[in-house]
């Protein structure tokens, strides 16, 4: 009896038209509105040239060619707090030392209003627990200056983008696509949490895998589960880098982008599980490797328009499963904590 190729070893348990069905019932429809929902991002300090550098600055970008216009960042002068107050959240820039009597009261007038407000203070070193009191109860966040002086744009971009995303007063995705600067941060975290998620939905299906008996269906079932994350994941990255949001106009493309590896690295994954005595920790590997690749080659193609190449491709999951095996040993570890403090008998 001739053996059965992995696609038909899929179709065998309607896997393969499984995973297209959960692909057309993928509710995007939160996410995408989450996206696009507008927000304001407002700008002020006493130097208005300063401010309005400081917004440009959000707007740059790995695509320039493609750069949303003005709107969700915009600089406003200081003194017009009921304008600051329309904001959904303000970064108020402050000199290190010296008088701040105005960005005092501005500080006190939108915290009354509850607007979100993050000081940036202009200064080579961090902002100490002295200048943080100071500044209480907004957020304080240094921009790196030169030695001469001026602002370090690259620097100051990223302190404000990791400051703006853990405040959490604005979507991530939304942050990303209406604000050039957030781009890579936001697909980047995407990237790294969807894969952990399936490296530990992995861990934990293969725990009830492990009797062969059962292993087969729910290992059809576990492929559909990663498949569609990773398909949210390819989503999620397509409208945190300003693309449209249609999905069913850009998933095609996205499926193209990372050609057959989008389906079959999931199904390889699968038939690891399948296989007698590779044990749990492998197909976590594998799951986090699979879908790292997957949302890196969206990411890549979304940002430059580059089509990474299969040669390309496996050294991008190569060097994923590196990471993956210490998000195995790491899960596998914690999983066996738990496993021994549940056994313990009550004292």
């Amino acid at each position: 009896m001739a053996s059965k190729s992995p696609l038909e070893t899929l179709n065998a348990f309607g896997g393969f038209s499984r995973i297209l069905d959960t692909l057309r019932e993928v509710d995007v429809a939160s996410i995408r509105a989450a996206a696009e929902t507008p927000f304001t991002l407002a700008v002020s300090s006493r130097d208005a040239a300063l401010a309005d550098h400081v917004a440009g600055l959000l707007y740059r970008g790995d695509r320039a060619h493609d750069t949303p216009e003005p709107a969700a960042a915009l600089s406003l002068p200081l003194h017009e707090i009921s304008a600051l107050a329309l904001a959904d959240v303000v970064l108020l820039i402050a000199p290190a030392d010296g008088e701040a009597i105005r960005e005092l009261q501005a500080v006190r007038e939108l915290d009354a209003r509850r607007i979100p407000t993050l000081v940036c203070v202009l200064g080579s070193a961090p902002a100490d627990a002295a200048v943080h009191a100071r500044w209480r109860p907004a957020g304080v966040v240094t921009l790196p200056t030169t030695a001469d002086g001026t602002l370090d744009d690259l620097a100051a971009t990223r302190a404000i983008v990791r400051a703006v995303r853990a405040l959490k007063a604005v979507d991530d995705v939304g942050l990303a696509r209406h604000l050039p600067a957030f781009r890579h941060a936001v697909s980047t975290a995407l990237i790294e949490d969807v894969a952990f998620t399936n490296a530990a939905y992995s861990l934990g299906a293969g725990v009830l895998q492990i009797n062969p008996l059962t292993g087969l269906p729910l290992n059809v079932a576990d492929i559909v589960i990663l498949t569609k994350n990773q398909a949210i994941l390819a989503y999620k990255i397509a409208l945190a880098m300003g693309m449209t949001s249609d999905f069913r106009t850009i998933m095609p493309q996205l499926v193209a982008v990372v050609g057959s590896g989008f389906l079959f690295r999931q199904i390889a994954r699968g038939l690891v599980g399948l296989v007698p005595g590779l044990g749990i920790v492998p197909k976590v590997v594998v799951a986090f490797a699979g879908t790292f690749a997957t949302g890196e080659a969206v990411r890549r193609w979304c940002a430059y328009g580059e089509r990474i190449d299969r040669e390309a491709l496996r050294g991008i999951y190569t060097q994923a499963l590196v990471r993956g095996k210490e998000v195995a040993r790491s899960l596998a570890s914690r999983a066996g904590d738990r496993l021994k403090r549940a056994k313990r008998p009550p004292q």
